[in-house]
């Protein structure tokens, strides 16, 4: 009673639906086993004998905190922002957020209520992850302080990222819209140092001025840096308890500033946006990039034409996908132009892992779209006068499945040119080849995936997540996965199932700063085996997508 009187009626009823929902359950379960799992990894690679050294003990110790930690924090930066960012999306879209004004609820009661029993499920998650990441002590070689540390550290992204994702559903109308921009900024800010490092080493010393601060200032600021930083530290760095504390303070501090700003605006908002009509608005001014491909043809497939030419951009996505795609750009050019102009075995590398990181932010900004092709229209009802026209279950499931895949080869376009670059290195032409058609597996299998889930549950936000969630779990988890237990050359093929890996390190070795050149043929043959296999799962997802499309929307089996 004493916490529903502070956080006001909304956190008592949003806190008793949560509660009683049993995915939040299975997520809880579902971190715990693969820490274990995880776990369980490290232990067989080290061979899993009864008598070990102290050093050894050391090793396995700094290896189990190493690889909880990163899940948890992973998990924890995708489960934050998918929690909330329908907080204030949903209600406004059902109406249910006008008739609260008119109640004596205040603004804090609902901005808090909504934020507390959102953001308590995400700290639930850390607690479970704990008592696993305490097993790491028990080796040697990480002191409880330092796990103490990284544990400030996913609380402080938590409620950062709960925080956000609150703050900007009171601006967006679309739960995909708020998660797309916030995991935008979450990406951004990862990756902050190297972008910062390659663009201060592009300008010319003579312009360059001496109070420009280095990469290094950023690394304090960045997550991951704290939390390997304590077992392994940058040069001329100390990352301790005291910096993971301040990075908690800086971002609880900044997490108030973000829901006062939420409660000062949010009733102004909403009503603004409440007594506009929802018509179809600066349609001639959006961002209409897709238009540049050729278009479709309506007899052909109406669904498709439809996507192709009606299902444009908001201001929201145009933005992250417009800095997405100039930030791509510009970095690609600079590759290439290292590697083309003698930028040595250092040149190469970087075009490398910046064809990687694009093509894995890429795929993450996909995941969340390809998710809401299907999801959007269902929430909003206008699926329902689709199913009612003569239109086969076929043709609208292919609509949908094209139109959210017609983004793909063009996030394969820069890579494959910075792989045609680093392939004059070696002569191995066809890499080029083989990148372009990893990348294009990769986006079919996150298509069908989306589609698939969308088919399956009603609800938009849990769709959204799932996509996401699997992405990033195949993303982070097979290059451990497969480098842990399956030696380096056979676990760096099976590590290309991750995006990242298999486009990174794939482009080093055509490159050829990636091991000795008798293993590229090797790896080319893992490459075509992830290619089939990535393949095989997007035409295995479509397949049960329709089967089983009419039975979950609802709609009549056609018979003959």
């Amino acid at each position: 009673m004493a916490s529903q009187s502070w956080l006001g009626p909304v956190f008592a009823y949003d806190w008793l639906t949560s509660s009683r929902r049993w995915q939040g359950y299975a997520l809880r379960s579902l971190l715990v086993l693969q820490l274990l799992l995880g776990l369980s990894a490290v232990w067989a690679r080290s061979g899993g004998a009864e008598e070990l050294s102290i050093p050894q003990q050391v090793q396995i110790g700094r290896a189990f905190y190493v690889v909880t930690t990163l899940v948890v924090l992973g998990l924890v930066g995708l489960a934050a922002p998918a929690a909330t960012a329908g907080a204030i999306c949903l209600d406004k879209a059902r109406g249910n957020l006008t008739l609260l004004f008119t109640t004596d609820l205040t603004d804090a009661e609902i901005v808090l209520g909504k934020l507390a029993a959102r953001l308590l499920p995400v700290l639930g998650l850390i607690a479970c992850a704990a008592p696993v990441q305490a097993l790491a002590t028990l080796f040697g070689g990480v002191d409880p302080v330092v796990l103490t540390g990284a544990i400030l550290v996913c609380v402080a992204c938590a409620v950062f990222g709960c925080t956000l994702a609150l703050t900007l559903s009171v601006w967006g109308r679309k739960t995909h819209e708020v998660l797309l921009v916030t995991y935008a900024f979450g990406l951004a800010w990862l990756l902050a140092p190297p972008i910062w490092a390659v663009t201060v080493s592009m300008l010319p010393w003579q312009i360059r001025p001496p109070w420009l601060p280095s990469y290094l200032a950023l690394m304090p600021y960045n997550p991951v840096v704290l939390i390997i930083g304590p077992l392994d530290p940058p040069p001329g760095m100390r990352i301790g308890l005291g910096e993971q504390a301040w990075f908690c303070t800086l971002g609880l501090l900044a997490s108030a500033l973000l829901a006062a700003a939420a409660t000062w605006r949010i009733r102004a908002v909403v009503v603004r946006q409440a007594s506009r009509a929802e018509v179809a608005r600066h349609g001639d001014r959006r961002l209409s990039w897709p238009r540049l491909l050729p278009s479709p043809s309506l007899d052909g497939n109406p669904v498709l034409w439809r996507e192709w030419h009606r299902r444009r951009p908001s201001r929201w996505s145009a933005a992250v996908w417009g800095l997405f795609i100039v930030l791509s750009t510009g970095f690609s050019l600079w590759a290439i132009f290292q590697v083309l102009g003698g930028g040595g075995i250092g040149g190469r590398d970087s075009g490398a892992a910046i064809s990687g990181m694009q093509v894995s932010a890429g795929l993450l900004l996909l995941s969340v779209s390809a998710a809401t092709s299907l999801a959007e229209e269902r929430q909003r009802g206008s699926l329902d006068v689709l199913l009612a026209t003569p239109l086969s279950t076929r043709s609208i499931v292919l609509g949908k499945w094209w139109g959210a895949f017609r983004t793909v080869p063009l996030l394969a376009v820069l890579p494959v040119l910075i792989a045609a670059a680093l392939a004059t290195h070696t002569g191995f032409i066809i890499g080029p080849v083989l990148i372009g058609g990893l990348i294009v597996s990769y986006g079919a299998a996150i298509t069908s995936l989306g589609l698939a889930l969308a088919t399956w549950l009603p609800q938009m936000g849990r769709v959204i997540g799932l996509t996401a969630g699997l992405y990033l779990v195949v993303l982070i988890g097979a290059v451990p996965v497969g480098m842990s237990l399956f030696g380096y050359w056979a676990g760096a093929g099976i590590a290309s199932a991750s995006p990242f890996w298999g486009v990174g390190f794939s482009s080093a070795m055509i490159g050829g700063t990636a091991g000795p050149g008798r293993q590229i043929g090797t790896h080319a043959a893992w490459l075509v085996f992830w290619i089939v296999a990535y393949c095989l799962v997007a035409v295995g997802l479509l397949l049960a997508t329709l089967k089983t499309f009419n039975r979950c929307l609802g709609r009549i089996e056609a018979r003959s």
